[in-house]
């Protein structure tokens, strides 16, 4: 059952330990609001904003969303593999950023990868772990509109980005392995293998890859649905077991980046143009291929005019990467030429072909219908049900598939 507690004086105490190299000599608080249902997978989001005085007298005002891991404690015994997440992307906040961060400084880097939102510190006891985070909405920043793909304009901007973050982590690795290695010391892990491994969730996406083949039997031709039933047998490999060949490329990852784990910054009120975005949702961040960092985002996000150019977008991905190595005084490896880049992203593609059907699902149903694992495991019931939720917009959900499905057998299978 979930520990009872009043909520303002929980968030006091997170807030104290957080913000303790904020010097804060006394503060208040107001809970502003919390995350809706669907938002959330491995957490509950509260928006806080905080004032009160440093230790010179000077007034101090925070706008924070506090990234709180669920309370539920049947939650926890029937799936640790949720406490795991949270402790990662803790890690990734206070570890990995400030030193990519330091290391783009040191070499001088005028336009670095700071694509994340400011982390002001984290809090963990037995019951919870929180990360507090600026509110990025409060600075002008949203989601995408629901259910529409992103344009080709904000896939190459955020394709820039990922290929500059791929690009620290291995010249990190060339210049300081000693240090990279202790950076790996804690992010190495496949929290998602563990998902699968103690939760269930290998039929999760097993379902899934099903689910897309007998939605598409009047759409698709049958020999390319076939062989993307295929899949469904390779998800332990793909989410478990599928680590880089040795010679391979490998990279501190994002590991969960669909469309709906960024905010933007917009340009225009159409919501078309994008200044500025950032990456959330670190949890499932590991060292591993930079392939499947690009199918998920990918898959995930384009339309399907857009998927026809798909080799064009991996090429500048490349351009950018190669740049940007050289930039931080890295030389390219003469053996990761284009070539091998692109026999890489057939081999780790996969990842992003399976991963990115549910939440891709979620954006045509409904909130009330989306998973709440902490309810279903309070309730005693298998969480691994809640994410047979109904799907609304059958058509829509089709037309963002097809064209995945006729390019990942095309391409990737």
């Amino acid at each position: 059952m979930e520990r009872k507690t009043d909520r303002g004086s929980e968030v006091q105490n997170w807030l104290k330990v957080a913000l303790a190299q904020e010097n804060l000599k006394r503060f208040s608080i107001e809970i502003i609001g919390n995350s809706e249902k669907g938002d959330g997978f491995v957490g509950d989001i509260i928006f806080v904003c905080v004032t009160g005085t440093d230790k010179e007298g000077k007034n101090k005002e925070y706008n924070l969303v506090l990234k709180c891991s669920k309370s539920s404690a049947a939650l926890m015994e029937n799936a640790p593999a949720f406490r795991t997440a949270f402790v990662r992307e803790a890690y990734i906040y206070e570890n990995v950023f400030p030193f990519f961060k330091q290391f783009q400084f040191n070499k001088g880097i005028e336009k670095p990868f700071d694509s994340v939102p400011k982390c002001y510190g984290v809090y963990s006891d037995q019951f919870r772990h929180v990360i507090v985070l600026e509110n990025l909405k409060k600075l002008g920043y949203d989601l995408w509109p629901k259910a529409k793909p992103l344009t080709r304009g904000v896939i190459d901007t955020i394709i820039r980005e990922y290929a500059k973050f791929h690009a620290i982590s291995v010249a990190v690795e060339d210049q300081f392995p000693e240090r990279f290695q202790k950076l790996l010391q804690d992010s190495t892990e496949n929290t998602l293998k563990e998902f699968m491994d103690k939760s269930g969730f290998l039929n999760v996406f097993k379902n899934s890859v099903e689910e897309v083949y007998d939605l598409l039997r009047d759409d698709v031709k049958n020999e390319t649905l076939e062989e993307w039933l295929k899949l469904k047998d390779q998800v332990g490999l793909i989410f478990g077991d599928m680590t880089p060949s040795v010679g391979d490329l490998k990279v501190i990852n994002h590991g969960d980046c669909w469309m709906n784990n960024f905010l933007y910054k917009f340009e225009d009120e159409e919501k078309n143009h994008v200044s500025k975005f950032a990456i959330l949702d670190w949890q499932l961040s590991k060292f591993t291929s930079p392939a499947t960092d690009l199918s998920y985002f990918l898959f995930s996000s384009i339309s399907k005019e857009d998927i026809t150019d798909i080799d064009t977008i991996l090429k500048d991905y490349y351009r950018y990467f190669c740049e940007y190595l050289r930039s931080l005084d890295t030389k390219v490896s003469d053996e990761y030429t284009m070539e091998k880049f692109f026999s890489e992203w057939k081999k780790y593609g996969r990842y992003g072909a399976v991963f990115c059907i549910i939440p891709i699902k979620s954006l045509y149903s409904e909130k009330e219908h989306l998973p709440d694992v902490a309810e279903a495991a309070n309730r005693g019931e298998d969480i691994i049900e809640s994410f047979k939720f109904e799907l609304k917009d059958e058509s829509g959900f089709k037309n963002r598939l097809r064209p995945i499905v006729e390019y990942v057998v095309k391409n990737i299978i």
